[in-house]
């Protein structure tokens, strides 16, 4: 693998370790990023294993961080697929997709080419693509008969090999790589070893074919040795040794596995903190010094060509007159290498300085030399275009910049739950949801502490801290206000509501005999202390902490030093449109604004922008 696993990486992943993942149970998946998951596999002999996932870098039995909490796209998996059994997993027609089939009939497929595919079917059927596309040949669209990029395996038969090869117009190393599905590295290790130069044409080795079909074969035997050979300098992951870079390897791996590894904890950087523009520039310049060397080819061969008419002329009647007695054989005349002589086209290859270039035997030496200076001039034409492109692209990262604006602040411990502080100075802290309520009890609430919870089922729990601070009623009242405000009560729509405290001792998760306590759920045992006819009003303003501005939500009443603050209640605006409007009151972005909305829609009652237009 180079920054993503090859062909020959999956053929030998599977070939390996395909019996060890057959019977085991899909338990979890977690959405590591985008494009990243780990799928938690069970059997009774092997236990919990993880297997990663990257449609950007490939797969392996990997233990990557996963997030706290799980993704829509991490639990649709889970109800599509968790405790389904693996019953088989291949690789399809050696190429960069590997299919997972579950006892139930349904496929994992994934497409480890290009920016990665993760598609799940049933019975054939696609029921779920996170990349959805028509192609040329197929349709990636839900509903549609999955069909894979390649209909035919390359290796499958010495007689399916050679007729790829018999159909290529590209050279040999091109054919192998791509047609082939080697990849680069690959193709040119083969064609190392089977010591055929990688530039020919398939036709010029047809006598080869055998011996590099062999070699193909044993380097596809080789590859299942379950090892691995990590090579520095070029970034590079092989599970066979390449020859062809003349240089051993600076890590030798016992278990490919472990090379996989190590390769992803140590993935080049140059790619992982480029950004995609950042690579398409990269692009482009490698483009214009191509195309620069190239022009400067093809010009210098066109004053040769032009100091240099008659024998020109020589040339061309000696492939005229080769033609017409079918003789196609490569020669050289006057120390350039012709070859590739075609009749159905009236055309033949002159080898210059390294480079192949098309000349006209059917044409004149003067249309000749203009189709090469003109060739030249394409070239100049394309640099300027890559030259255009880049300054274009330039300008997009500059947008880009300029529309992130500062880099985004860190997030605070507290942050991942509701929290504000009282008028007095405590800390009061709110579950978001089950996982948050039941961290948050346990992690947090100590013997000092106050547990608030509203008067209705599926209220977060909310707790007083009290470090150092000693709590108060008005301390209550707030968390109390609070606890209601960020219940169902808002998205209902209703004006006030009742809340109540309790000591932290009356606070457990044993529940009686018979009864189930589910996850963010707590038995509250003995006197509640009830605090009514709660507003349900909150305040958003702007807090100080540790050199960072934080936007904090608090019951209306609240005192703050913030001069810039927002006062909402129930209303039927979204929470995005009202998170708008107030990250404009308060200058602050608004997706900062929307994660700290209670849930459902809010209005708008007062603001100190109002209040500063009136006074002035």
């Amino acid at each position: 693998m180079k920054l993503k696993e090859s062909s020959l990486d999956f053929h030998a992943f599977v070939s390996i370790y395909g019996d060890a993942m057959l019977n085991s149970f899909i338990k979890k998946i977690y959405q590591v990023n985008q494009k990243e998951f780990v799928f938690q596999l069970y059997r009774s002999d092997l236990k919990k294993r993880d297997f990663f996932i990257s449609l950007t870098k490939g797969i392996a039995f990997y233990d990557a961080e996963k997030p706290e909490e799980a993704t829509q796209l991490s639990m649709l998996f889970r109800k599509q697929l968790s405790e389904k059994r693996i019953v088989g997993i291949e690789q399809i027609n050696f190429d960069r997709v590997v299919k997972i089939t579950l006892h139930t009939g349904q496929e994992i497929i994934l497409e480890l080419f290009s920016g990665g595919n993760l598609i799940i079917t049933d019975n054939g059927k696609i029921v779920f693509a996170m990349d959805q596309h028509v192609y040329k040949t197929r349709k990636i669209l839900i509903g549609e008969e999955y069909i894979p990029p390649s209909t035919v395996n390359p290796v499958e038969s010495r007689e399916t090999f050679f007729d790829i090869l018999n159909n290529s117009k590209a050279s040999i190393v091109k054919t192998l790589a791509t047609r082939g599905n080697l990849g680069g590295e690959i193709a040119e290790e083969a064609l190392y070893r089977s010591n055929i130069e990688k530039n020919k044409m398939p036709s010029e080795v047809r006598n080869d074919y055998d011996r590099l079909y062999g070699t193909v074969m044993e380097i596809l035997e080789e590859s299942k040795k379950n090892m691995a050979y990590y090579y520095e300098g070029d970034e590079l992951l092989s599970p066979v040794v390449l020859t062809a870079l003349n240089k051993d390897p600076d890590s030798k791996f016992e278990d490919l596995n472990e090379g996989i590894c190590y390769y992803i904890k140590h993935y080049p950087e140059t790619d992982k903190n480029k950004s995609s523009v950042e690579r398409r520039i990269e692009s482009q310049k490698r483009s214009i010094e191509e195309f620069n060397k190239l022009m400067l080819v093809y010009t210098e061969f066109g004053n040769y060509l032009k100091m240099n008419f008659q024998p020109l002329q020589k040339l061309l009647n000696i492939v005229h007159n080769n033609v017409k007695h079918n003789n196609s054989e490569n020669f050289t005349f006057s120390d350039l290498e012709i070859s590739n002589i075609n009749p159905a086209r009236g055309t033949f290859t002159v080898n210059y300085q390294g480079t192949d270039i098309v000349l006209s035997y059917v044409e004149s030496p003067g249309n000749n030399i203009n189709r090469v200076f003109n060739t030249a001039k394409d070239y100049r034409n394309k640099i300027e275009g890559a030259e255009r492109a880049i300054e274009e692209t330039k300008k997009l990262i500059l947008k880009e910049k300029q529309k992130s604006g500062k880099k985004k602040r860190v997030k605070y411990w507290f942050e991942s739950y509701h929290w504000f502080t009282s008028s007095a100075g405590n800390m009061v802290m709110s579950g978001r949801d089950a996982k948050t309520n039941e961290k948050l009890v346990k992690k947090h609430m100590s013997d000092n502490d106050i547990y608030v919870h509203a008067d209705l089922y599926g209220a977060p729990s909310t707790v007083i801290k009290n470090d150092g601070i000693g709590i108060t009623e008005e301390t209550i009242r707030e968390a109390c206000e609070f606890a209601v405000s960020l219940s169902r009560a808002w998205p209902a729509g209703i004006g006030s509501g009742t809340a109540y405290w309790v000591e932290p001792s009356q606070v457990s998760k044993t529940p009686e005999s018979g009864e189930f306590v589910s996850k963010g759920s707590w038995i509250v045992r003995g006197k509640r202390n009830y605090v009514l006819n709660l507003p349900l009003q909150l305040k958003i303003s702007l807090v100080g902490y540790k050199g960072n501005t934080l936007p904090m939500i608090s019951p209306a009443e609240t005192k703050t030093e913030s001069e810039k603050y927002v006062i909402i209640k129930p209303g039927n605006e979204k929470r995005s449109t009202a998170a708008e409007k107030i990250s404009k009151i308060l200058g602050i972005d608004r997706s900062e604004i929307e994660s700290i909305l209670p849930p459902g829609g809010s209005i708008i009652v007062e603001s100190s922008k109002e209040i500063a237009s009136t006074t002035s």
